[in-house]
């Protein structure tokens, strides 16, 4: 028969008692049920912190034994740990690559600057000098064994070859390059290239691509309108006086030109198209002219014009027609004697014998006696063909 649960505690509870008594009698701290009580407590609260942590608890380590230090040990000081030393960031070091200094060409050379620029317009024959300024960037020196020379297109006059210098021209000079050339006879746009020669007959040019250097220009067609060209590149007024400016001024003592855009002839008639006022300097026999460049003539030409005092002015003067042929003397080709008579006098010269030959025509005007009042005009003077 089982015995009832109440009876078992009961039956525990004595011995333990009995068991009690017999132990020697100390000084407990706190009594065995508090005890009992405190340990329960700490089995229960160590199981929550497990469950509470990861799965993984890393170990405690045991605490370190507590040294009292005795006064006869001899105290250490304290010694700070070592110090590692500063590592120093590491310099980049600069690749330096092996480059190799071109080589300068023995002959070479460069552009520097130019007369006549390119499109500048040119009457048919006329004679012109044009001029290249071309400085040596190769390593030689140029010698009278250098050569200018005709490359293409059309030379306009201009001689094959021609010596470049008659001294020396070393590396990192320059040297003018002129030559006298003529604009063709027919009208059109022409352009002439040209390059040098070294003592070796080898040619070079412009730069690295040995490029030549040119000249172009545009030509005119007939009819050559010399009030056009009145103070054109290489026209030149003079008088008794000395140069004169183009355009000048009324009334200048030295004398002077003026482009009159509708002038006003003897009759009395306004022109629609312009005309050259000229008056001789101030001088007894005083007298004007205009030189213009020298032209070579085609076929069958003719000189006209209008002549006669300017207005109501009472002028007495000589018309003249001057010319240099193949550059010989000046000479007179035609004169005509103008007065203030109310009337239009309109004039020509037949230039057919003049064909192919170089001619520079001058248009001059001379006072008959006393120059005062001697305003003359000159209107549509003209070169054109027959």
């Amino acid at each position: 028969m089982k015995k009832p649960l109440y009876v078992t505690i009961v039956t525990l509870i004595l011995c333990l008692i009995l068991v009690g008594c017999n132990f020697p009698k100390q000084k407990p701290q706190e009594n065995q049920v508090d005890l009992l009580n405190t340990a329960a407590a700490q089995t229960v609260q160590a199981k929550q912190t497990l469950i509470a942590q990861p799965s993984e608890v890393p170990p405690t380590l045991p605490p370190s034994p507590t040294h009292t230090l005795d006064q006869s040990e001899p105290t250490l000081a304290p010694t700070s740990p070592p110090t590692a030393e500063p590592t120093a960031e590491p310099t980049a070091v600069p690749t330096i690559t092996a480059t190799s200094t071109p080589e300068i060409p023995c002959d070479q050379a460069s552009f520097v600057s130019e007369t006549i620029p390119d499109g500048t317009d040119f009457f048919p024959g006329q004679g012109f000098t044009k001029t290249w300024t071309i400085k040596n960037t190769g390593s030689c020196t140029w010698t009278a064994d250098y050569h200018v020379v005709f490359f293409s297109g059309n030379a306009m006059g201009a001689p094959a070859a021609r010596s470049l210098t008659t001294g020396t021209v070393a590396p990192g000079q320059t040297i003018q390059i002129s030559l006298e050339m003529q604009a063709p006879i027919t009208s059109g746009t022409y352009q002439g290239d040209f390059k040098l020669r070294n003592a070796g007959g080898v040619l070079f040019g412009i730069g690295a691509k040995d490029g030549p250097f040119w000249v172009k220009i545009n030509v005119y067609t007939l009819p050559y309108d010399f009030t056009e060209n009145v103070c054109a590149s290489g026209v030149k007024w003079t008088s008794g006086a000395g140069t004169l400016p183009c355009p000048g001024k009324y009334d200048d003592h030295r004398g002077w030109v003026l482009v009159i855009d509708k002038p006003t002839l003897e009759n009395k008639t306004v022109e629609n198209k312009p005309g050259m006022q000229v008056h001789p300097d101030y001088s007894d026999k005083g007298w004007i002219r205009g030189t213009y460049p020298e032209i070579t003539l085609p076929g069958s030409t003719i000189f006209r014009a209008t002549i006669g005092c300017y207005g109501n002015e009472k002028c007495d003067v000589k018309f003249k027609l001057n010319a240099r042929i193949d550059g010989g003397d000046e000479q007179t080709l035609a004169t005509w004697s103008e007065i203030q008579d109310g009337k239009v006098n309109k004039v020509e010269f037949d230039l057919s014998h003049l064909a192919g030959k170089k001619v520079q025509f001058i248009l001059m005007v001379d006072a008959n006696g006393s120059p005062t009042n001697d305003v003359s005009l000159w209107f549509g003077p003209r070169i054109e063909s027959k």
